[in-house]
């Protein structure tokens, strides 16, 4: 199969490879170390001082004697591995004969694998350019794009990723994992490390001596490459090679300022980028069998339940990188159960974005959700414009998911059984600092947007399991909502305008003391059409109702401020007394006690309005909460009780 020089001597060769591995001005040969490793990988005899190097940095004594077929560089960062990956690549391509082992037609591939194409590129290009300025080896190219060279003898240099699905089929001469510490782990990954390298080994199989090479600075303890290294580090005679190394020592020319600065800023990361070593301070933070243990098999998602009150958690996105996501839950006794997650994948508008979370949040009943601290205000502004209010979360996702994880390991929570969800919790690493803080994030070029979410609304629900203090089903009637009343008193409305911008109106009928009915109502953003739209509503149902004042418009209750609003356009009005808005707490006991004894009840086109709206969200909250931060709400809690507490009214005026 050989068809030339060994790899050392054309790397000396000023006419091959020499040129490209000078030694460096200011520090001298370089590249003695990494000789040492390339005379290792291919068995070739050692020189003076080889096997001192090959002590220190495979744990082994016994010299190779034959050429590996695998092997793990296992480098700290710029110490060389891109190079020096291209130069076998080019090597193993060039310098021998595999036409006896390739059927008539087929190619022989060095594949060049990556977690993507731009990372790939680096040892590609590395190759290229080699290729490109040597003189001898410049006729071979028959064809080169931006990622493959087809060469003259029935070989070919080719950029991949990682997918297992794309190495089948091919015939490979050599495989370079680059950076395969960052590939995916788990194995609800699509394309976890395992399967890759399971997949490449047969597509190696047919060539003799084809090399499966893993490149990498280290990272956690998990994966192929830290299998591998446990296996097969320090093991006479072992079938793969592992070859351990710091920056500084494959490296001698990297400035040794820079390392200090980089150990002193973090030691742990410092340590695994330029030291090699695998870090201590990361662990796996959920196993794969403890979400299993937790996920009903075979549910996507659960259909909204008209009696049941359900929770919000959003984790917005700028549309540029990060997926917008949105879960949402509810409680079933002690069990935080998912009902439904929203993922809208970049890149895409946010407003579009923010619009699709608000009709899934209306399918659910949701006024109110909590997010992530992302960009500042403008998540707030945009769901506003919904008729939904968005608080942003005062914990870190770090903390949400250290909360979660004790509801998981005690299944008080039921997930959704979808393959993202799943990838990401169990790809969630836990990272200790050097003050002893634990943290929890996802690896280094992986998401977690989908498991915040999630995390988010399962623990926020778990801290607060407080019965509602008023929930829609009390306001029907055996299930079902009332028809419009005939000859009420009156038909009222109550406006309700929040710093948001938003405007809430209410519709209410008055029964002539036996009770209250909600006939309708509105949300939206205040415009100049607001104050007369809502005259115009409540005209028509005070139309529809067949009031006793003969469907003349009644007032419309609104605070102070607004007044001259509706009186300059001759709307009749009147202020709803301003000690019921400064307590809002007492306004809401007030009225949930009246709905309680069943004072309240929904009417049709309430009721139907409310599958698309957030009158569910508005209605269900519990003592403690902010009730004045949703205009709906205290539309109908101010409306109940002006119209159902008179002593409460004759007190505020």
């Amino acid at each position: 199969m050989d068809a030339g020089p060994d790899i050392i001597a054309a790397l000396a060769d000023p006419d091959l490879f020499g040129p490209h591995f000078r030694p460096h001005a200011k520090h001298g040969d370089t590249w003695t170390r990494w000789r040492c490793f390339l005379r290792a990988l291919f068995a070739l005899p050692p020189e003076p001082g080889d096997l001192e190097i090959y002590i220190a940095c495979t744990g082994r004594r016994d010299w190779p004697t034959e050429p590996a077929t695998e092997a793990a560089l296992i480098v700290g960062r710029r110490g060389g591995k891109s190079r020096i990956l291209a130069l076998i690549a080019v090597f193993l391509a060039t310098f021998r004969d595999y036409s006896e082992y390739l059927a008539p037609g087929e190619i022989g591939a060095v594949a060049v694998i990556a977690t993507d194409r731009k990372q790939a590129r680096a040892i590609f290009r590395f190759a290229h350019g080699l290729l490109k300025h040597t003189e001898l080896l410049a006729p071979m190219v028959a064809d080169s794009n931006t990622e493959s060279i087809t060469l003259t003898n029935r070989t070919m240099i080719e950029i991949g990723t990682a997918s297992f699905r794309s190495v089948r089929g091919a015939t490979l001469i050599a495989a370079l994992c680059d950076e395969i510490a960052f590939w995916r782990t788990d194995e609800s990954s699509s394309n976890p490390d395992t399967e890759i390298l399971r997949a490449l080994r047969p597509a190696l199989g047919t060539i003799p001596g084809a090399m499966l090479l893993l490149a990498s600075s280290p990272y956690a303890k998990k994966g192929e490459l830290y299998r591998t290294f446990r296996q097969y580090y320090a093991q006479p005679n072992a079938d793969v090679l592992i070859w351990q190394a710091s920056t500084a020592t494959m490296n001698p020319g990297f400035p040794a300022k820079t390392l200090e600065r980089e150990y002193e800023k973090d030691p742990e990361s410092a340590r695994a980028e330029y030291g090699a070593e695998f870090r201590d301070d990361l662990v796996d933070f959920i196993s794969r069998e403890a979400i299993d243990a937790i996920t009903a098999t075979g549910r996507h998602e659960l259909p909204p339940d008209a009696g049941t009150t359900y929770a919000g958690f959003c984790d917005p996105s700028g549309g540029s990188s990060d997926s917008m996501t949105l879960a949402v839950a509810h409680l079933d006794g002690d069990l935080g159960v998912l009902d439904a997650i929203l993922e809208i994948r970049a890149p895409f508008d946010p407003d579009v974005a923010v619009t699709e979370c608000a009709g899934l949040l209306r399918r659910y009943s949701i006024s109110r959700i909590v997010g992530d601290r992302y960009a500042g205000n403008w998540p707030v502004a945009r769901f506003a414009a919904h008729g939904i209010t968005f608080e942003q979360c005062a914990r870190p996702k770090s903390d949400l998911y250290h909360d979660f994880l004790p509801l998981a390991n005690a299944r008080r929570i039921e997930l959704l059984d979808l393959p993202r969800l799943t990838a990401q919790l169990t790809g969630l690493e836990r990272r200790t600092a050097r003050s002893g803080k634990d943290s929890i994030d996802h690896p280094p070029g992986a998401h977690d947007d989908v498991a915040n979410a999630v995390a988010g609304v399962l623990t926020l629900l778990d801290l607060d399991r407080r019965p509602a203090l008023l929930r829609r089903q009390q306001l029907l009637v055996d299930d079902a909502p009332v028809p419009l009343p005939r000859g009420p008193q009156m038909v009222t409305a109550v406006l309700i305008v929040a710093l948001s911008g938003i405007a809430a109106v209410a519709y209410l009928a008055d029964l002539d003391g036996a009770g209250l009915v909600l006939l309708d109502f509105d949300v939206g953003p205040m415009t100049g059409a607001t104050f007369g739209d809502a005259a115009r509503r409540l005209q028509e149902l005070s139309i529809a109702c067949e009031t006793q004042y003969g469907g003349q418009l009644s007032a419309i209750w609104c605070a102070e401020p607004l007044l001259p609003q509706l009186q300059h356009r001759g709307i009749p009005c009147e202020a709803i007394p301003p000690e019921l808005l400064l307590d809002p707490a007492a306004l809401a006991l007030s009225a949930a006690g009246h709905v309680a004894c069943g004072d309240v009840k929904i009417a049709m086109p309430a009721h139907s309005k409310a599958k698309d709206s957030p009158l569910a969200g508005a209605l269900t909250f519990r003592a403690g909460e902010d009730m004045a931060a949703d205009p709906l709400r205290m539309a109908l809690l101010a409306g109940i009780v002006i119209g159902l507490d008179p002593r409460r009214m004759a007190l505020a005026g």
